[in-house]
């Protein structure tokens, strides 16, 4: 079954709340997983067999949780709402995650992950500058001006691609992929098959920034953005500059708003993309005989933590060098 007819109605899930009676129901599908009602503690939700090693992350919500939990000896992934007045509208969110996980495959902490990110892109205010774009901006932004100062905004401007291609900087003789992380861990999002591929010939570097929130000190994406365009001479350049920030998601009704104060976790790391370097690639899964035609979108959590940086080449890293001292 793989209509809507594999879940109760709203309808119906709404009376079965309503008697008060708790329920487990099982999802028509593989795995298995149930939908529950708890009105002892005031909670819906979902259970399902976790994957091995998957420890589920916080969702940051107020209202929902996820976490594991043990059912005799299995080992289960419970996903709760835990606000009575949020059950009706719940209940849709937690069918997706539903059919993500028993339709698509995905772990259920993924396939909710999933499902709260396609939602957020929903309802998100088109003034709304996203936690993504601004400390991927950040990160770039530093490199941007490392560049600029040891060699030329000519060439930083040449070399930033503003997301228009895989990787976000094309110097003279290697790619560059910028990575701004706010955990405490050296943990990025890699987001396709292709970010972490090399183009041709041309060595690929990663540039790793950890980042944490500032109180006074710092900057802002809007301040790093104007001190950084200063040093632009006026006219096409500085044109192109404001093109590529655009491209990267930045809008200038952004400054308007409350901004985050951002200033460096600990030293940026450069990493050489090749030989053992983990990542996941589309020519490394060809050659594990993975089929990728039915594989339409791969996205990973790549943790770098206590992995040693490797030594870069001297204009790489002078422009790393100078640019950390935008978020000193």
């Amino acid at each position: 079954m793989t209509g809507p007819d594999r879940h109760l109605s709203g309808d119906s899930f709404g009376a079965y709340v309503a008697t008060g009676v708790p329920m487990e129901h099982p999802v028509d599908g593989t795995p298995r997983i149930i939908l529950f009602t708890d009105p002892a503690n005031h909670r819906i939700g979902l259970r399902g067999p976790a994957r091995n090693n998957e420890t589920p992350p916080p969702t940051g919500l107020e209202h929902l949780t996820m976490k594991a939990v043990h059912h005799g000896a299995d080992r289960l992934i419970e996903i709760a709402v835990h606000q009575p007045r949020l059950f009706t509208d719940a209940y849709p969110v937690l069918c997706g995650v539903a059919d993500r996980a028993q339709l698509d495959g995905m772990p259920l902490s993924a396939a909710l992950a999933e499902t709260l990110r396609r939602l957020g892109h929903l309802i998100r205010s088109e003034d709304s500058l996203t936690r993504e774009v601004e400390t991927g901006l950040i990160g770039e932004l530093c490199l941007f001006a490392g560049l600029a100062g040891t060699t030329s905004p000519e060439l930083a401007v040449k070399a930033w691609r503003g997301g228009t291609e895989e990787h976000d900087f094309g110097l003279p003789d290697v790619d560059v992929e910028v990575k701004t992380t706010t955990s405490e861990n050296r943990i990025h999002r890699i987001s396709s098959t292709t970010q972490l591929q090399p183009t041709g010939d041309r060595p690929l570097w990663l540039l790793s920034i950890m980042i944490t929130k500032a109180g006074s000190g710092g900057t802002t994406v809007a301040g790093l953005i104007d001190r950084v365009r200063q040093t632009i001479p006026a006219g096409a350049l500085r044109d192109n500059f404001d093109a590529c920030t655009r491209r990267a998601g930045w809008r200038h009704r952004y400054a308007d708003g409350a901004l985050q104060r951002w200033r460096l976790r600990t030293a940026p790391a450069l990493f050489e993309v090749s030989g053992m370097f983990p990542r996941l690639t589309d020519d490394l899964l060809k050659a594990a005989g993975i089929d990728l035609q039915h594989v339409t979108d791969i996205r990973y959590r790549l943790d770098l933590t206590g992995r040693p940086a490797d030594t870069a080449t001297d204009p790489l890293l002078a422009a790393v060098t100078a640019g950390r001292q935008e978020l000193q």
